[in-house]
C-alpha cells in the first residue's frame, strides 16, 4: 500500500459517481485504481484555464467529517464524511469496535477476507483491498493500541476491527486523529493538506463516559443493577475517578 501523499483524509474515497452512490447506497466506494479529485491547472482544457487558475489561488478546506448516534442501536455512532458513511464505531472499558461496509461486488463470493487487508499498528489503522495502490483508511487512531489483544474479521459484508485500549477506561472521543490546517497560512495561496479530526460534542461525550461509568459500576459490583442510575452534575472520567479503573478484570 503506497501512504497518502498531499491532500485531504479521505479524498481517495470515490464519492462522486452516480452509480457507486445506487450501488452503495449512500456509503462511500472503494476504489483499486488511483485517483484525485482536484486536477492539475496543466491538465485543464485551454477554454477553462484561466477559471481554473482562479480556482487555485483561493484555498478551499477538505470536506467536513461528522459523528451522529446510531438511530438504532444505543451506544454505537456513525462517522460520515461528505455526507457518506464511512464507518459505525462504539466502545467499551477495554476496547473499540469499528464496523466498515466491505466492497462485496469487488470481492470474490469465496475466502472473500484473504482480499482485504487490514493493519492494527499501536497507533494507525490501515484498511484496504490487497493489490490496491492505497488504504481506503490509513489514519492515526484516537490514542495507542494494543496490536497482540485487537482482531479483526469478516462477516455477513462487514469488516468488524476490534481494537484493543491501550489505556483501559479511556474515553475514546472518536477512532481516528487527523487535522485540517493551511499550508503556508490562511491567506492566498495557501493550501491544504492532512485531513479532519473525527471528534464527538461535549453532550455526546458525557453521554459515553456515563456508559462507561455505568461498565465500570457493574464491573466492580456484580450483585447491582446500575442500568438507571443517574449522575449529579458532570459525569467523572470512568479511567481516573476513585483511584482509576481496575486492571485486574
Amino acid at each position: 500500500m503506497s501512504k497518502l501523499s498531499d491532500y485531504s483524509k479521505f479524498d481517495h474515497l470515490d464519492s462522486d459517481s452516480d452509480a457507486d452512490e445506487n450501488d452503495n447506497n449512500g456509503a462511500v466506494s472503494w476504489r483499486r485504481e488511483s485517483r484525485t479529485f482536484a486536477e492539475s491547472p496543466g491538465d485543464a482544457t485551454s477554454s477553462s484555464s484561466a477559471a481554473a487558475a482562479a480556482d487555485a489561488a483561493t484555498p478551499t478546506p477538505p470536506a467536513r467529517g461528522a459523528t451522529i448516534k446510531h438511530p438504532k442501536i444505543a451506544g454505537r455512532y456513525i462517522f460520515s464524511y461528505g455526507e457518506k458513511k464511512v464507518y459505525e464505531w462504539e466502545q467499551s472499558l477495554e476496547e473499540v469496535t469499528i464496523y466498515i461496509d466491505a466492497p462485496m461486488h469487488q470481492l470474490p463470493e469465496r475466502n472473500a477476507a484473504s482480499f482485504i487487508v487490514v493493519n492494527i499498528l499501536p497507533n494507525r489503522l490501515q484498511v484496504g483491498l490487497k493489490g490496491g495502490d492505497r488504504c481506503f483508511i490509513d489514519e492515526k487512531t484516537f490514542d495507542k493500541v494494543k496490536t497482540r489483544e485487537s482482531s479483526w474479521y469478516l462477516d455477513d459484508g462487514v469488516i468488524t476491527i476490534v481494537l484493543s485500549k491501550c489505556f483501559r477506561g479511556q474515553t475514546w472521543e472518536g477512532v481516528l486523529c487527523g487535522h485540517a490546517a493551511p499550508i503556508g497560512g490562511s491567506g492566498a495561496g495557501s493550501s491544504w493538506r492532512g485531513g479532519i479530526r473525527e471528534s464527538i460534542d461535549p453532550f455526546t461525550k458525557q453521554e459515553i463516559q456515563r456508559t462507561l461509568m455505568l461498565e465500570r459500576f457493574q464491573e466492580e459490583n456484580p450483585g447491582f443493577d446500575f442500568r438507571d442510575a443517574k449522575f449529579n452534575g458532570e459525569v467523572p472520567d470512568p479511567r481516573t475517578f476513585m483511584g482509576g479503573v481496575g486492571y485486574n478484570h
